[in-house]
């Protein structure tokens, strides 16, 4: 019985020491790297400090009242046309005409609100993205996630929206 317990030792000792042999280099190798840096943004701060973004926000604004004006428009011709005592048959027409015009100019608002959205998201993920690169950051989390810690990037980032935004590049504007 001594036997197998000795044997059983001597082979248990080879495979730690097995183990730690393979486990040195690695840990070697992962000693040789730097820790992982964090950076954080503030997205708030940067689309408010975006002049792109604001103007695409008065954009929207602009496009937003001017569906909210046909709307009301199509609702006084359409009272006006019951008030009149127009036929019910010409009142569903009339209805359905408006009410189609409505859909269009909102399908229309819907659409150039998504394309300035990805426009924006897609200029601000690349500033913080080349900000991050620049000071050799691993990950940038949103600075509300994070409690303690982390580079803050967002003054780069604002700082290189604002270039592109002087520069000129692409209107938003149709």
């Amino acid at each position: 019985m001594q036997y197998v317990q000795k044997s059983f030792a001597v082979a248990m000792g080879v495979v730690v020491a097995a183990c730690a042999a393979q486990a040195l280099p690695a840990q070697a190798q992962n000693a040789a790297k730097p820790a992982s840096t964090i950076g954080v943004v503030d997205r708030e701060k940067v689309i408010t400090s975006f002049t792109k973004a604001q103007k695409a926000a008065d954009e929207l604004k602009r496009v937003e009242d001017s569906v909210r004006k046909l709307l009301e428009e199509s609702n006084k011709q359409y009272e006006e046309a019951k008030v009149a005592k127009k036929p019910q048959a010409e009142l569903e027409t009339l209805q359905k005409k408006l009410q189609s015009r409505i859909d269009a100019e909102y399908k229309k608002a819907q659409s150039q609100a998504q394309s300035l959205e990805t426009t924006l998201e897609s200029d601000i993920d690349a500033a913080i993205k080349a900000e991050a690169d620049s000071r050799k950051l691993d990950t940038v989390f949103m600075k509300g996630a994070v409690l303690l810690g982390g580079t803050d990037i967002t003054d780069g980032v604002v700082k290189r929206l604002s270039q592109v935004s002087s520069s000129g590049a692409g209107t938003t504007s149709k």
